[in-house]
């Protein structure tokens, strides 16, 4: 089955998301322009990156390195033409976040929000490890289930009705969970509500070093 993310316009799904009634767009930039301030780091990487959302929040020289990640080709195309030439560290990565096809070097901070409800948790973790330095931060952002609305908000963008699907709303616990099991450990969690009444839950993970020899 084809991946739905492919079948959508950047351009219809940057509508949606910056709608009144979703406001999620300006949401994720702000939380990551509060991630990149809270923590200093000198390398990110943008997993779903879609159209670059955020990274016009970035200073030109804040940071040594800037990678942006997504499945669709049209997508990283447009983020390259819109922040390629202001910043100067950007790397364009066209790629599965679960797969291997995933491969950069790794960085201090990943932000992955609103990914894991398209994804196989666990093998997106175990990547995202891959490319997290030791001590480094994945952050995470997972829509809650809401008692009256749907889980992909109705809008005039009548193809993201093609999401439907495949979405699955993951509960924070499972994604602790994976998590561990991938070499993380909790750092901190925030509950976030928009005006329209959905509901996420941020969870910042820090990357553990690997362990050395095997157990006896």
């Amino acid at each position: 089955m084809r991946n739905p993310w492919l079948e959508i316009p950047l351009e219809d799904y940057e509508g949606h998301m910056s709608l009144p009634s979703v406001g999620q767009a300006k949401m994720l930039a702000d939380h990551f322009e509060s991630l990149i301030r809270q923590h200093s780091p000198a390398s990110v990487a943008l997993i779903g990156c879609a159209g670059g959302n955020g990274l016009e929040r970035i200073s030109p020289r804040a940071l040594d390195r800037i990678v942006a990640v997504d499945i669709n080709p049209d997508y990283i195309a447009k983020t390259g033409i819109r922040h390629a030439r202001r910043l100067k560290g950007l790397e364009l990565h066209c790629a599965d976040a679960e797969s291997d096809s995933m491969q950069f070097a790794p960085v201090d901070l990943i932000y992955a929000a609103l990914l894991f409800e398209y994804v196989d948790a666990a093998a997106t973790m175990r990547s995202l490890k891959r490319h997290c330095r030791p001590g480094g931060i994945l952050a995470t952002v997972l829509q809650l289930p809401h008692a009256v609305q749907q889980a992909v908000s109705p809008s005039p963008y009548t193809n993201l009705s093609l999401l439907t699907p495949r979405m699955r709303l993951l509960a924070p616990a499972d994604l602790c969970r994976c998590s561990t099991a991938a070499g993380f450990v909790i750092a901190e969690a925030a509950a976030i509500e928009l005006p329209s009444g959905k509901q996420f839950r941020a969870q910042n993970f820090r990357s553990e070093a690997a362990m050395e020899g095997g157990s006896v």
